[in-house]
Order: structure tokens, then C-alpha cells, then sequence
């Protein structure tokens, strides 16, 4: 080229030949520059070729490792679900099929990211760069682990359940965690930092080249550049930033919950260090609070995961319209979230925080054409006031949490009370593991009376307990602490016991107690177990299936497993027992279940009986509840009569039963005897001459 702008330069003879000259190195010129133009088209369109597959590749490879993790949780959760011989299939195949949908999608990734290395490979610009064989053979070792990997998590998911429970209820998940979590993590983080450091090599040498030809045509083809390359290098630019985009997403992928959107463990775990780095500093105090779901095992066991999951989503949620944008809001693990509250150190501001927090969680969840009700606990703790660690926050407001958890849908604050509390329940706890052995369970019997004459009709057995140090327990201080273990087991084993010897001693003794009626949980209406207990104690004692009556919630409908306890219902039924259905309107039956179900009478719960008198609509709600009943052709009781005002409305309504303390507190079953006693000598009188005196 120098030589040919020299012969343009050079003096010509003649006009002629000079004219020629200037034609001949124009168009040269034009060819050279043409060329070099097509050139630089050609290079950067290879090189975005080459930079458009190593993004492939990188995303790839980078959910394929994402892939990966999920796949190694879920092998691990479907080893110890298969642990626990007590679960049911439905519940274990669910996670069998996400085991081998992601096992399946791995696979097609591998075979994505092979046929897009092949290509890789044809590229004119990557022949250009030294080849990497520690890449090559980084991605073939990891091809080789991966398979490996997925061999063994196939076997997994496709051995049975005795395979599964006695080859890795314990091994297994030792011999899974090592062959996944070491080798595999960091073969996965070269290979993508690989990937990624290739990819900008490739850039790097395609703008090299295209600088040093732009610079050969700069003086002429500026325009043209601006116009043919433009959209070129816009599309360059656009590439780069989705690059960044996409190392942001997977920045927010390992900081964040993927199904709430909710910071996780690791992100908050790293907020609350740098909180307390800034109080080490600056001495800028903060706030925690730790929020767990009430009853959220009932909510997954019952009406199943993805109503458990549109549960997590509502906390999350009401969460953050609740807390200040610069509060952090996290999910540590099923149902426990946390929140870090920057520059809150006031008790009492936090107190109304966080009961504002439990009452955006009780609004109603919306799922599948209903409404499910979900509430919360909340403890909170204050640093400095409470804690100057990380290991003492976290216990004070634990420990407030617990104390929460007591009483349910509450938000408590730490304090000393909250500490006392806690040790208490943790006694008691204690306790109660021995409190059947000790025969510390005793019953108290509440009459259920005529409400027109007065008369004796039957008891309700309500358990107590007595406490060798504390003295007698309402149902409220233990009951809580029993759920969710076998101990309610017992206590219902020596209530079922303990009224059918009191039923025996009174029939001998002449009197009439009438039908007992017994509360029974969930557990003992899935098996025979409930129908045995029971059965025992008239056995034993000489009775009738007629004496006894069962009470149950409108909780059981909501059960998975409600056809099993509707058959058991339906044997009660089948010898005698009256069935209630306790606390109506409290829970969640329909007018398809009370159809279906097969019970003798409703039992109006004590929270609408309390508002006749003072509250019109409760007034209105009892008339249906007993509209209802009169036309189900079912009996109706009312709970919690306290005064001849309550009872005469209820009366005039259609009401025919009813307990409460207008006619007797719940009694021991010596007072129970007197009562009877008293009741056996009165005489008989008429409904008109019948006035109910309150008892002492």
C-alpha cells in the first residue's frame, strides 16, 4: 500500500498517464478498502458468533448448576422422607418425580452444551486463540462426575421404598453429600469462571483486529463505518449487558428464596454481620424479630404443598408491605422467616411493629375457591438492650417466640417475664412426659341440662391436670404443648378410662348421669385406635355404646385423610354413639360436608351464645345455626350459657339444650355425684315452672 500511495504522489509526464494513474489507485483503493470493510464485517460477526455461544454456554452450564443443587436437595429430602416408614407414598412420590424431572433436565442440558462446544469448535475466530485443554478436560472430568452423579440419583428415585428405607436411611445421605457437594461444586465454579474468561479473550482479539483494520480505512470510511457498523456494534453492546444481567440473576439466585422472593439464610446471615459491624462503628442499634407460621404442618398435611406454598407467599407478602423498604425481610427455612429493623431500638416501637406484622398475616388466603386462614408468632429482641452477638440475638428472640407460640397469632417482645415463661413451658413439657404413668390426668364433668325444664340430660368430660407443684391445669397452660406429639395418645387413653369408671360407679349407685360426651383429636379418628379405646372402657366397666357420645371439630374436613375418619365416625354411629360436632361456625365446614357427615347434633360454640344481648348480628348468626340443625334434622346445643337472658333466647329460637355456667361449672367427679345426687331427690318439674339458678 505505501508503494502504491508513493506511485500516486509520484510526477507524472503526462496528463494522461497521470489521469490513468489516479483511476487505477482509486479503484485499487476502493478494492482494498471494500475488502478490508468486508473484513472487518466478517470478523465481527464471527467474533459475535463466537461470543453469542460462549453465552450459551456460560448460561447453560450455569443452570445446569443450578440443576444441580436442586436436584441434590431433593434427593436428599426424598432419602429422608423414605426414612421415616410412617409416611404415606402421595406424599413421597411428588418428590421421586421432581428427582427425576431434574435428572432429566440435566441431561438435556449436557447434550445442549455438547452440540454447542461442536460448534464452538468450527469457529474461525476460536482456532485463532491457543486451545484450552484444561477446559476440555475440566468439562469432560465434569461430564464424567455428573453422570456418575445422575446414575446414582436415578437408582435413588427409582428403587422402592424398602430399598430407599434400609440401602441410605443413613448412608446414603453421608455417601450422597460427599459425592455431590465437593468435587462437583468446584468442578462447576471453574468451569463457569472458565467459560466466562474465554468469553473475553474472544472479545478482546475481535476488537484488536477491528481496530487495526478501522484504522487502515479510518480517514475515508467513518461514515460508512458509523452507518454499517453501527447496528453491528450495538448489538455487541447489547450481548455485554446481557452478559452482566445475567451474572446479576445468578447473584440474586444465591441470595435470594426462590419461591417467596424473600432474602434467604445467607443473605441474611450476611445483614446481620454487617449490622453489627456497624454497631461495633458507629453504635447504631437494630432490631429482630423471627416470625413462624401457626400450624403450618396442619396446612401442608391437610389440604397439601401448594397450599403450603401459597401460605409462605401471602407471609411474604403481608411482610413487606408491613416493614420499611429498608428492612430486610428473609426466609431461613420452611415456615420461619426473620426481619432485621436498622435503627429500631425502642421496645415499644417494636411491639407495635410487630403485632401490625400479625395482623396483615391473619387476613384470609384465597386458594382453589376458598379461604384459608393462616396466622402467626412473632418474637422480637433489641440490640443492644437484649443481646451483643449474634448467637445471644438469636436465642432472646427465639425465646420470645416460643413464648408467642403459647398463646399462637401474637407478637411478644423479650424480657425477663418472656424468659420465666419460657423455662416454665420447658418444665412443663418435662412434665407432661410422665404425667400419664403418674395418673395425673383427671376429668371434670360439665352438665349438658334441658333448657326448657332443667332437667339432667348428660355430661361433657373436659380433661385437667393436675399438676403435683402447680395444683390444677385448665386445658389451655398443657394442650398446646401436646401437638404434633404421641402424648395426647395417653391423655385421651385415661380420660376414655377414667369416665368409664365414674359412668360404671354412678349406674351403680342409682343414678342417671346420662350420655358422657368425650372430645376426640384428629390421630384417634385415622385408625382403629379411637374406636378401641373406647370400646375398652365399656368392656371393662359393663357398659353401653349408648352411654357415650363423641365430639369432634369441624377441623377433620379439612383432613386428607377425612374418609377415613368419616368411616370411623360412621362405625361410632353404627353401635349407638351420638356424634357432635363441636365449636360450629368456628372452623370450616360446608353446606356439602354437613350434609355428608354423619353426626347427631350441632354444638353453637360459646363465642356467638356470649354476644346475645349485646350483639344483633350474633343473635342473627345463632337463629341460622339453629334454623339449620332443626332442618338437618339434628339436634342443637349451646355452648356457654350464662344467663336466663341467653337462655330464654335461646329457647324461644328452637334450642333445646344447652350447658354452661348459668346451670354448672365443670365439676370433679365427687361434685359431679353430688350433683347428681341433688338431681335424682328434686322433683320433677314442668318447662313453665322451670327457672335455672346460677351455680356457685
Amino acid at each position: 500500500m505505501r508503494e502504491r500511495r508513493k506511485s500516486i504522489i509520484k510526477p507524472r509526464q503526462s496528463v494522461e498517464k497521470y489521469i490513468r494513474s489516479i483511476a487505477r489507485h482509486y479503484v485499487n483503493a476502493v478494492i482494498v478498502m471494500t475488502m478490508l470493510i468486508a473484513a472487518t464485517y466478517l470478523t465481527l460477526v464471527v467474533a459475535l458468533d463466537r461470543h453469542s455461544l460462549q453465552q450459551n454456554i456460560s448460561f447453560l452450564t450455569g443452570n445446569q448448576f443450578i440443576r444441580f443443587q436442586q436436584l441434590a436437595n431433593q434427593t436428599r429430602a426424598l432419602m429422608r422422607a423414605s426414612a421415616d416408614s410412617s409416611l404415606p407414598e402421595y406424599i413421597i412420590d411428588p418428590i421421586r418425580a421432581n428427582v427425576e424431572s431434574a435428572i432429566g433436565d440435566i441431561r438435556e442440558i449436557s447434550r445442549q452444551l455438547d452440540a454447542l462446544h461442536n460448534e464452538i469448535g468450527r469457529n474461525f475466530l476460536e482456532r485463532l486463540n491457543p486451545r484450552d485443554d484444561i477446559s476440555e478436560q475440566l468439562r469432560l472430568d465434569l461430564n464424567e462426575r455428573l453422570e456418575s452423579f445422575l446414575d446414582r440419583a436415578t437408582r435413588i428415585a427409582t428403587a422402592n421404598a424398602k430399598d430407599r428405607r434400609e440401602r441410605y436411611s443413613f448412608w446414603g445421605p453421608v455417601d450422597f453429600s460427599v459425592a455431590s457437594d465437593s468435587i462437583l461444586m468446584r468442578q462447576f465454579s471453574d468451569l463457569i469462571l472458565r467459560a466466562y474468561e474465554r468469553s473475553n479473550i474472544s472479545i478482546h482479539n475481535a476488537k484488536l483486529i477491528s481496530t487495526c483494520l478501522l484504522a487502515l480505512i479510518a480517514s475515508i470510511v467513518i461514515l460508512a463505518s458509523v452507518l454499517l457498523f453501527g447496528p453491528l456494534l450495538k448489538k455487541l453492546g447489547n450481548e455485554h449487558r446481557r452478559t452482566m444481567e445475567f451474572e446479576n440473576r445468578l447473584t440474586k439466585l444465591a441470595h435470594t428464596d426462590a419461591l417467596t422472593g424473600l432474602s434467604n439464610r445467607s443473605s441474611f446471615n450476611h445483614a446481620l454481620g454487617n449490622l453489627f459491624s456497624d454497631l461495633d462503628r458507629r453504635g447504631t442499634g437494630f432490631s429482630l424479630l423471627l416470625v413462624d407460621l401457626d400450624r403450618f404442618k396442619s396446612i401442608n398435611d391437610n389440604l397439601g404443598h401448594p397450599a403450603g406454598d401459597a401460605v409462605l407467599c401471602h407471609i411474604a407478602r403481608a411482610l413487606q408491605k408491613t416493614f420499611r423498604s429498608c428492612d430486610i425481610s428473609a426466609r431461613l427455612g420452611g415456615d420461619e422467616f426473620a426481619v432485621l429493623l436498622p435503627g429500631v431500638t425502642d421496645v415499644a416501637a417494636l411491639a407495635t411493629i410487630a403485632n401490625r406484622a400479625v395482623g396483615a398475616i391473619a387476613d384470609e388466603i384465597p386458594f382453589e375457591g376458598r379461604a384459608i386462614q393462616a396466622t402467626a408468632s412473632i418474637g422480637g429482641a433489641v440490640v443492644p438492650n437484649h443481646a451483643s452477638d449474634e448467637v445471644s440475638l438469636m436465642r432472646m428472640a427465639d425465646l420470645a417466640l416460643y413464648t408467642a407460640k403459647t398463646t399462637r397469632n401474637a407478637a411478644v417482645i423479650f424480657d425477663e417475664a418472656a424468659l420465666a415463661r419460657q423455662l416454665e413451658q420447658n418444665q412443663l413439657s418435662i412434665a407432661l412426659v410422665l404425667a400419664v404413668d403418674r395418673d395425673e390426668f383427671v376429668v371434670h364433668y360439665q352438665p349438658k341440662v334441658d333448657l326448657a325444664t332443667g332437667a339432667h340430660l348428660g355430661f361433657e368430660a373436659l380433661v385437667r391436670w393436675q399438676h403435683p407443684k402447680l395444683g390444677l391445669l385448665p386445658p389451655g397452660r398443657f394442650l398446646p404443648l401436646m401437638e404434633g406429639t404421641q402424648l395426647i395418645r395417653g391423655m385421651s387413653r385415661a380420660v376414655i378410662a377414667t369416665v368409664g369408671r365414674d359412668l360404671c360407679a354412678w349406674k351403680t349407685a342409682g343414678f342417671r348421669p346420662g350420655t358422657i360426651s368425650i372430645n376426640l383429636p384428629e390421630i384417634l379418628l385415622l385408625d382403629e385406635e379411637g374406636y378401641d379405646m373406647l370400646a375398652a372402657a365399656i368392656r371393662d366397666n359393663g357398659l353401653d355404646w349408648k352411654d357415650f357420645a363423641v365430639e369432634i371439630t369441624e377441623d377433620v374436613f379439612l383432613n386428607r385423610r377425612a374418609e377415613q375418619m368419616f368411616d370411623t365416625v360412621a362405625r361410632f354411629r353404627k353401635h349407638g354413639v351420638s356424634v357432635s360436632l363441636d365449636d360450629f361456625g368456628t372452623g370450616f365446614a360446608s353446606l356439602v360436608h354437613l350434609r355428608d357427615f354423619p353426626f347427631d347434633e350441632l354444638k353453637i360454640d360459646r363465642s356467638f351464645v356470649s354476644g346475645i344481648g349485646a350483639d344483633p348480628r350474633s343473635e342473627q348468626i345463632v337463629r341460622a345455626m339453629i334454623d339449620l340443625s332443626r332442618n338437618l334434622g339434628k339436634r342443637c346445643v349451646a355452648e356457654g350459657i350464662e344467663t336466663e337472658e341467653q337462655r330464654r333466647f335461646l329457647l324461644d329460637c328452637g334450642c333445646e339444650i344447652g350447658q354452661g355456667y348459668l346451670f354448672a361449672k365443670p365439676q370433679s367427679t365427687t361434685l359431679a355425684g353430688e350433683y347428681l345426687t341433688k338431681k335424682s331427690s328434686a322433683p320433677r318439674r314442668s318447662a313453665a315452672e322451670c327457672k335455672p339458678q346460677r351455680c356457685a
